[in-house]
Parts: structure tokens; sequence; C-alpha cells
């Protein structure tokens, strides 16, 4: 059986965790915590770009959408890609794990790859908005508590660049 995942004390993530608040809001709170948002104002912000106000929404959560929610916040995402390890990935992901193939539905967090000065990897680790009665598995860094997860799709995450000015 797998063992508990641990996070170090003394690691301090780049990321803030922002903990969804009902069960389909888990790709809006991971947005949250790449943009440095509160869950609140980029429900709010989905909604003035299509995400409807009442009713069931889940299906409104497309590529599309989270590709305009995190461009508004200077970032720029990739489509959808399948992947089937935390190695696939890229140093910023907005990542789909627990994916049921009949569903077509998973749950979504942020995977961050730490960096030393040089390109030295210094530490991998999710961010979790899933409301988990156990605080360890908010964050969980490197190899050994990420096992416990498989990620099945992701979107990788960067920085918009700034027009060259004259």
């Amino acid at each position: 059986m797998a063992t508990n995942p641990t996070t170090s004390t003394s690691f301090q993530p780049a990321f803030k965790r922002v903990a969804q608040q009902d069960r389909h809001d888990d790709t809006f709170a991971a947005i949250a915590i790449l943009s440095g948002k509160t869950l609140d104002s980029v429900m709010r912000r989905a909604e003035t770009m299509g995400l409807p106000r009442v009713g069931p929404y889940h299906g409104a959560i497309t590529g599309d959408l989270i590709a305009k929610l995190l461009a508004a916040e200077g970032l720029v995402a990739t489509v959808w890609k399948e992947c089937s390890s935390f190695e696939d990935l890229p140093s910023v992901a907005l990542v789909m794990v627990d994916y049921d193939e009949s569903l077509e539905l998973g749950r979504c967090l942020v995977y961050h790859v730490m960096e030393l000065e040089g390109g030295k990897i210094a530490q991998h680790y999710i961010v979790d908005p899933y409301p988990h009665a156990d605080r360890s598995l908010h964050i969980r860094v490197g190899t050994a508590a990420l096992a416990g997860l498989t990620p099945s799709w992701y979107i990788g995450v960067t920085q918009m660049q700034k027009p060259a000015t004259k």
C-alpha cells in the first residue's frame, strides 16, 4: 500500500494554496493558485467569459476558458496534453489526476518544479486545492509524495512575453 505523503516543514512553495469550495471548482482553484488571485475573483472573471452564473457549469470548463482566464493574468496555457507520469510535465502545469475515462472527468491541481539558480532542480511538488482533512495532502513534495497520484492530462503554463519596447 502507498505510504503517507509528507511535506517538509521547511519547504516554501512558490504558489500559495487556494482551497476549492465545491466539487467542481478545482480547476478554478488551480487557476487561482497559478495567478495569485482568490477563487471568488477567478469565478467572477469566468462568468464574464461565459461560465453560467447559475446552475451546472462543469461542462463549460473548457481548455479555451482556462486559457482565457490564465491569459487575463499574464499567463500562457498550452492545450490539454496526455501524460502518464509527472516526468512528462513541464516545470509549471495545471494537471488532471484521478481521471475517469468513461466520464471524462478528473480533478485539477498545480504541479511545479522549483529550480535553483543555474537550472538545478531543487524540488518538484504539487499544490492540491481539494479540501482534504489531512493537511499533509495539500502540498506534496518529492517523488515519494507524488507516487499516490497518477496524472492523465495537463496544460503547461508559462509567463506571457512582454512586447519589446523601442
